[in-house]
């Protein structure tokens, strides 16, 4: 990957300066500020924020020789959420979702962690989090310089500056291109694995709204969670132990309890997962016509069966409940993204920008000759790709999307491979690995769901993909070729008759019936396959691992449906698709580089990929519609508002009800009112999740956790006037700990300014 990136660099010739793009629209009422690298804020950003109301010092925000903002921005899990640091102690501020799989794998029928939520009141209670990490940023660099310099040593180059900056293996390393590969970065992370769960509310304080409210506002949701990260006697990362103690953060921060006001300054620091703002149109417009749908179709399907089975017993749920979760944030997130692209035409307002790159392009003969077939180019080459993209969405979030599937092409291939090259040394060192993979796959296989969604994918896969796209094996599947028999008395083969004479006969008397319904042929195999394939079922997979057979495995109905899948793919597929990828990648950094030129006097950032980036705005209401003004934030009252006792959704606890009829806030009150959530104008993505909101003087004041569903589009095109980000007010977070949960243990560890 990282040769390819080279080869491309050097080829194109070209290296654009460090700036990021500050993307407006004709209806934008404020900069939009974009997700920024911190390490180039100081040169491209400060002066801006001051404006806005910045007070800390650039030093303060992004410092590799001293403490700063940065050492207390956590990059969780590997990058799929974002915590925060909030005492000396380790203790580490996330959302309730975030945390959610942590949560659902400590959960049990008999202690329900999901349902009744969870409090350590000493150190003691934490329990550790199976498979969590916390990552901190220690080293960031450009490197494109020396990498160009380095000519055709580039990779030598890369490896020793990979070298330096893991500092003897201590730090882990990761290599990431910007603005579509033209720029190389370094980034050098400490990671820590022993991560311990301290606190989480209720779903129905953490969780309140579920799906429901899951990207809306107004917003009543105290999505947090608090966890501890746990380090060696030495402060360096340790596997866990009993033994080790709590880390100890270069720095964290104090939580604001003074409140946020419509305008005031916020800063978000974080690591957003990915985003595609330089699109063109024509790719805006296969996502919003074709590739979404397609999407939402397949995983709509899928969420439907999960949750019919989840609602039968406690134990689906709670073991599926993190996987139902993800999967309905991911559903809503295409319906809504789909929705806001077509409502505020983003395919037109992309056109119009392209009409401005075209009469640029064409204005100059230079221009023309390296950019004015550009767009032209891109648009055919989508227009070719929608049968391949078609096929690739109902592939991977169809045929391939259930457990079985999954489970067959990552581990019974390979043992099917592994027993036909015959070295019994290397069958029974993988198939000791088939059999511990084995037992940690079926401890929490559902077959009853997987059939059905199994099922359901294949069928939409039938029905929808161009026939021409049908793999033979469907074929083989829906039309089977008549079986034959071998008569007894002569050896000689003879087709299986369907009929006796009298069935024959009355056929004839009646209507002949030739039709074949592909559903029901598709449903009936599935049935079977799922009685007999060893993806499907524990006793015949470990059955077949104590005596492996090649006959038994090469005739696996789900193994012999993946195999003719991937090898249709292989051999009609892979090549047009990967030949899409590789000439589409090379024409949007052709076209972001005729962007960066026609508007060389603004600033560009690079696309979010889950590398760690500062956003700042303001605290501010929005008007979604004519006539409809949202404030920016919400109240416990509201909470009491959509309380209903008869939807899962919406239940109110009783202590928390008792509260606020009370009015018991404690300190954390402002006019009377128990603030929930409030909005910001900073940009987020996925990743961001559990991102701290800071106000000007460095303070913690809120949590991020969610975006607006006016904002959906943002990924690909931001409209400002709309594009909100839902924080939890650090105030309803502290009013849960101490009033709600009583644990002012947590509140004694937390430096409150007030």
């Amino acid at each position: 990957m990282m040769k390819r990136i080279f080869v491309w660099l050097l080829v194109l010739g070209f290296i654009l300066p460090a700036t990021g793009f500050a993307q407006q629209t004709s209806q934008s009422t404020e900069p939009y500020q974009g997700m920024w690298l911190p390490l180039k804020v100081k040169d491209l950003n400060y002066d801006e924020m001051k404006e806005m109301g910045c007070e800390v010092p650039v030093d303060d925000i992004y410092n590799e020789e001293k403490a700063s903002l940065e050492d207390a921005i956590v990059k969780l899990n590997g990058g799929s959420c974002t915590a925060e640091m909030i005492s000396s102690q380790g203790l580490m501020l996330t959302n309730h979702h975030c945390a959610y799989d942590g949560i659902a794998t400590l959960s049990s029928e008999d202690n329900d962690l999901l349902t009744d939520g969870f409090w350590a009141y000493s150190k003691g209670d934490e329990l550790p989090v199976p498979g969590g990490t916390a990552a901190f940023l220690v080293h960031s660099e450009d490197v494109t310089s020396q990498l160009m310099e380095a000519g055709e040593n580039a990779e030598e180059k890369l490896n020793e500056l990979m070298e330096a900056a893991s500092q003897d293996g201590k730090y882990e390393v990761e290599v990431k291109d910007m603005f579509n590969g033209t720029e190389i970065y370094i980034f050098a992370y400490e990671i820590y694995r022993d991560v311990r769960l301290v606190g989480a509310p209720p779903s129905s304080i953490g969780k309140f709204g579920f799906d429901t409210d899951n990207w809306m506002w107004p917003r009543h949701t105290g999505d947090f969670a608090l966890l501890r990260v746990y380090a060696g006697p030495d402060n360096s990362p340790a596997a866990y132990s009993p033994d080790n103690v709590p880390y100890q953060p270069r720095h964290f921060l104090p939580i604001s309890i003074k409140g946020v006001h419509e305008g005031d300054y916020a800063m978000v620091m974080g690591y957003p997962g990915s985003t595609t703002r330089y699109l063109t149109s024509s790719a805006i417009a296969l996502a919003l016509d074709q590739s979404n749908l397609d999407k939402i179709q397949l995983m709509g399907q899928k969420a439907k069966i999960m949750k019919k089975f989840m609602d039968k017993d406690d134990h689906t749920r709670i073991t599926l409940a993190s996987d139902y979760a993800s999967l309905m944030n991911t559903y809503k997130y295409y319906i809504g993204q789909t929705e806001m692209m077509d409502r505020y035409d983003v395919v037109g307002e992309k056109k119009a920008e392209e009409a401005e790159f075209q009469a640029w392009a064409e204005s100059d003969s230079a221009r023309n000759e390296a950019y004015g077939e550009l767009l032209a180019t891109i648009e055919t080459i989508h227009e070719r790709y929608k049968p391949i993209d078609h096929f690739v969405n109902y592939l991977y979030y169809g045929a391939l999307f259930s457990d079985a599937t999954v489970f067959t092409y990552q581990q019974l291939a390979d043992l099917r491979s592994t027993l036909a090259k015959g070295d019994q040394e290397k069958i029974d060192e993988r198939f000791e690995e088939g059999k511990e993979a084995g037992e940690e796959y079926f401890k929490n296989y559902f077959k009853g769901i997987d059939e059905q969604v199994f099922t359901e994918a294949f069928v939409s896969f039938y029905n929808n993909v161009p026939s021409d796209l049908h793999p033979e094996v469907f074929d083989q599947i829906i039309n089977p070729a008549p079986k034959e028999e071998v008569a007894e008395d002569t050896g000689k083969k003879k087709k299986k008759r369907k009929k006796k004479k009298k069935d024959e006969t009355e056929m004839e008397e009646g209507p002949v019936l030739t039709e074949i319904n592909p559903e029901e042929r598709i449903r009936a195999w599935s049935k079977k396959a799922f009685e007999t394939s060893l993806a499907a079922n524990k006793d015949l997979y470990m059955a077949f691992i104590e005596n492996p057979n090649l006959e038994t495995i090469e005739n696996d109905p789900i193994l012999k449906f993946v195999s003719g899948l991937l090898n249709f793919y292989t051999k009609k597929i892979a090549l047009a698709d990967a030949t899409f990828d590789y000439q589409i990648d090379i024409l949007r950094r052709e076209y972001l580089k005729g962007l960066r030129e026609m508007y060389s006097d603004q600033n560009f950032y690079p696309d979010a990929n889950s590398t760690m980036r500062l956003t700042y705005g303001k605290v501010r209401s929005y008007e979604p519609k004519d006539g409809v003004l949202y404030n920016y934030y919400t109240t416990l009252a509201g909470v009491m508002e959509k309380e209903d006792p008869n939807d899962e959704e919406f239940i109110v606890p009783g202590k928390l009800k008792e509260l606020w009829q009370k009015g018991d806030y404690g300190q954390y009150a402002e006019d009377g009112e128990m603030r929930v959530n409030f909005l910001t104008t900073n940009d987020i993505t996925g990743g961001n999740s559990g991102s701290p909101v800071i106000n000007a003087n460095g303070e913690l004041v809120g949590v991020a956790f969610d975006g607006n569903w006016e904002a959906m589009a943002g990924d690909i095109h931001v409209f400002p006037q709309f594009n909100r980000t839902i924080c939890v007010d650090a105030r309803y977070v502290l009013f849960v700990i101490e009033k709600y949960a009583g644990a002012k243990n947590l509140i004694e560890e937390l430096k409150i300014v007030k």
